[in-house]
């Protein structure tokens, strides 16, 4: 009793359309290969493989071969820097650069005791004053009486003592 339903049928399909896909990248990764080898480079002539040759083995740090090359054109002094640069570099000559910004001295000298003081009072006054302005708005004194109201009864609350239910006669 075994019944091919069409869910089956899809599954079968997509199945062997993914094998054979892969097979066909499989077929074509193969075939990469079989492409004629690159073409050797057009010759430059002898002063430019000279010159290739004289930058791969620095041969241009000995001072035959650097004579030799400056002769035939292809190596030069470098020139004078640039006034900017000149300018932007320390007056004596240093093998470390430091790197990273120097520290800045601060100007802002610390403040005393007495001056935290005066600026604390400052800040206290302008509390005050700030007070007294918010104490004028109608909202805020309704805020302010609600919250005295609340703290009152629950000062009350705390001074009564719970009232303890009557004790029940007892017959003798």
């Amino acid at each position: 009793m075994l019944m091919c339903r069409e869910r089956d049928r899809a599954k079968t399909a997509l199945t062997a359309a993914l094998v054979v896909l892969a097979f066909a990248f499989l077929g074509v990764g193969a075939r990469a290969d079989d492409s004629a080898p690159a073409a050797p480079p057009p010759d430059e002539g002898i002063v430019r493989n000279v010159a290739k040759k004289i930058e791969t083995i620095s041969a241009s740090k000995i001072p035959v071969t650097r004579t030799i090359a400056k002769k035939i054109g292809m190596a030069t002094d470098p020139g004078e820097p640039q006034d900017f640069v000149v300018k932007s570099r320390p007056a004596g000559e240093e093998d470390y650069i430091p790197v990273g910004r120097k520290e800045f001295e601060h100007t802002i000298k610390v403040k005393t005791p007495a001056e935290l003081k005066a600026i604390e009072a400052d800040f206290d006054a302008v509390k005050v004053r700030h007070d007294a302005l918010r104490s004028n708005f109608a909202p805020a004194r309704k805020a302010v009486a609600d919250a005295e109201a609340a703290k009152a009864a629950k000062a009350e609350k705390k001074k009564k003592p719970p009232v303890a239910p009557p004790a029940a006669a007892s017959p003798q």
